[in-house]
């Protein structure tokens, strides 16, 4: 008699437009068959999980990727709290999953961010689903953070890049973590502006962050993704199929893992 299979759960790191990686571990996962009972996403992860627990395909979210750049997630404002203001993304967001909450989603989901205010990691497993986003993904300095009143909420990398941890709290047996901030770092040219400096300063410090997501994994997945800039969006269909090359080569142990 076969035993009764593992279920599995799906950790999708930050890495801003490398996030384009994840909707290609999407494609490898549903030609495979596979779905996660559980996603937590930090940053653009919280942003591809959000819309994949809402109902999106993979090749919907990669259908609304393709047109996309940044003038279509935030709007230049003057820079007190952050260079531009990421009111855009989360009115996408709404707009994609039709006014759905986390509460109402079939796939249990949960985003990462962080509390400017009492500096500790903030779990957003409730509400609207475009705000929870929108707050994952406000990287400081570049994004104006989140006012919710008591708490002023960014990017949830700055504690935490990997969520493994709490997608095993959320009742995976199996934790499968894509980490997009540390595959190398090679930015092949130096920062030539301020935006660039942020984006560089951000991301080497969420590669450190991810450290305790990585040790809690169970299958960890890396796309290669040496040289390839957090904020350049050139490159979506490369960066999308290295997400799933690197998913598709760790399917079987995925499979054979949770088989046992």
């Amino acid at each position: 008699m076969f035993g009764k299979k593992k279920n599995f759960g799906l950790a999708l790191g930050g890495g801003a437009a490398r996030g384009f990686a994840h909707i290609g571990v999407l494609k490898a996962l549903d030609e495979a068959g596979l779905k996660p009972s559980f996603v937590a996403g930090t940053s653009v992860g919280s942003l591809i999980g959000a819309l994949y627990c809402a109902g999106l395909s993979w090749q919907r979210i990669w259908q609304e990727a393709e047109e996309l750049d940044w003038p279509d997630l935030v709007k230049i404002t003057m820079p007190t709290m952050g260079l531009v203001n990421p009111d855009k993304l989360e009115s996408l967001i709404e707009r994609l999953v039709e006014g759905k909450t986390i509460e109402d989603l079939t796939v249990p989901f949960l985003a990462v961010a962080v509390d400017l205010v009492s500096g500790s990691e903030t779990i957003l497993a409730s509400g609207p689903l475009g705000r929870a986003v929108r707050a994952s993904c406000s990287i400081p300095g570049i994004f104006t953070p989140l006012d919710d009143g008591k708490r002023l909420l960014a990017d949830g990398g700055i504690v935490n890049n990997l969520p493994a941890r709490q997608v095993r709290e959320m009742g995976a047996e199996f934790v499968v973590s894509v980490d997009l901030a540390n595959s190398g770092w090679d930015q092949q040219k130096k920062p030539s502006n301020l935006l660039e400096v942020l984006f560089a300063s951000t991301f080497i410090f969420m590669g450190n962050t991810g450290a305790q997501g990585r040790h809690a994994s169970d299958l960890l997945v890396v796309p290669a993704l040496t040289g390839f800039g957090f904020h350049d969006m050139s490159r979506k269909q490369e960066i999308m199929e290295l997400g799933y090359q690197a998913m598709q080569s760790n399917l079987k142990t995925l499979v054979k893992r949770c088989s046992n």
